[in-house]
């Protein structure tokens, strides 16, 4: 299985001492992003590209260290159009690395360090320590999930880990979906997705005999039309959360303006020229019109906001709700199926329990990621 690097949180890897480390003046690390099967050429793009990085070496020392995530992350491409499939193929790449040691006039010394590793734009918690590379599953942390009836539902797993996804209606299984892993990074995340009503269960092999079970909760409205809201989650795979009830639309806009002069001399036509003639005209100063603007208006756009709230979730989910505060992609769905790009306005989020709050439901409020007004140039 691949050594997983979540380009959000640093990755360090530390260089090994040549034998002997007489005359070492400092290490190469040469690192190439590419896609396809691993350790195959980086691609000849603009999306894929090879670093070459050189660090000295201390004066007391004989190994340093370098960091790979900030040099990976802007590879990873993130893109939703409502074909997850497609989403996954640039989710994930491969990152070759190898270090050289080397004296002051560039001559090798030793073997270099070879190794390979799997990108994804995930993050690890300040918790769970320097290099936390467990991989999961099921991409999504909690074992819990809603799902919007006659919605389609979808399941990101690891498919270096999972085998297959069944899913179920109490004992009985609906459909099951073979997992396989071909080496290719465009398919390492995969969705695995059903788009049967009769489901509330999942159950996942995984590390060919292990399993592990999921809840899911159909949710039907007929009230309000409920808004699926897909976000890049903690292990770098697309989840969805929906918000069943109410929302509200609102426009911020904004210009800018500046006063200007309304004072002209005006040209008044006396009479209707005859062909070929001269207009008559004469010119009246000082005179402005009442109906024109002395304060006029430039650059003039605004913004949509949405309101939208949860209806009644389980606790269990608080998780997929923290992480999405923290998402750095979200899209938001309608009830026609139109998709567009948004951003979270909250800066906050207070946890609720059962216990505390019986009743638990979130109101969230996002920005659309764009103006209103067309200004992509």
């Amino acid at each position: 299985m691949s050594t997983i690097i979540r380009t959000r949180s640093p990755y360090f890897i530390r260089t090994t001492a040549p034998s002997p480390t007489t005359d070492l003046s400092y290490f190469e690390l040469t690192l190439s992003v590419n896609s396809g099967v691993s350790g195959s050429d980086a691609q000849c793009n603009n999306d894929y590209a090879t670093i070459t990085l050189q660090k000295k070496i201390l004066p007391t020392e004989t190994t340093v260290t370098f960091e790979l995530s900030e040099l990976v992350s802007d590879f990873i491409k993130q893109s939703f159009n409502g074909n997850y499939t497609t989403s996954a193929q640039t989710q994930s790449l491969f990152v070759n690395t190898i270090i050289t040691a080397r004296k002051a006039d560039g001559t090798q010394m030793g073997s270099p360090q070879t190794a390979i590793y799997l990108a994804q734009e995930g993050y690890n918690t300040f918790k769970e320590g320097v290099n936390y590379t467990t991989e999961p599953d099921v991409m999504i942390t909690p074992n819990y999930v809603q799902k919007k009836y006659g919605e389609t539902l979808y399941i990101p797993v690891n498919k270096e880990r999972v085998n297959s996804v069944a899913f179920k209606i109490g004992n009985t299984t609906n459909s099951t979906v073979t997992i396989t892993d071909d080496g290719n990074s465009n398919q390492k995340i995969g969705y695995a997705s059903t788009t049967s009503n009769r489901v509330d269960n999942i159950l996942i092999i995984y590390d060919s005999s292990l399993e592990k079970t999921m809840t899911i909760e159909q949710v039907s409205e007929c009230k309000y039309s409920p808004f699926k809201c897909t976000f890049l989650n903690r292990w770098g795979a697309l989840q969805d959360i929906f918000f069943f009830k109410k929302s509200t639309e609102t426009l911020d806009s904004r210009n800018e303006s500046f006063n200007k002069s309304i004072f002209a001399a005006r040209t008044v036509t006396l009479s209707e020229p005859e062909s070929g003639s001269t207009c008559d005209e004469t010119l009246s100063f000082n005179s402005y019109s009442t109906t024109d603007h002395p304060t006029k208006v430039f650059n003039a756009n605004g913004r949509e906001s949405l309101t939208l709230n949860t209806g009644f979730v389980n606790e269990a989910m608080n998780e997929s709700f923290k992480e999405l505060m923290v998402s750095e992609h979200i899209w938001l769905t309608n009830n026609a199926g139109t998709i567009f790009p948004a951003t979270l306005k909250d800066s906050s989020f207070t946890t609720k329990t059962s216990l505390n709050d019986r009743m638990i439901n979130y109101t969230m409020n996002f920005e659309m990621a764009f103006d209103l007004i067309n200004n992509i140039r």
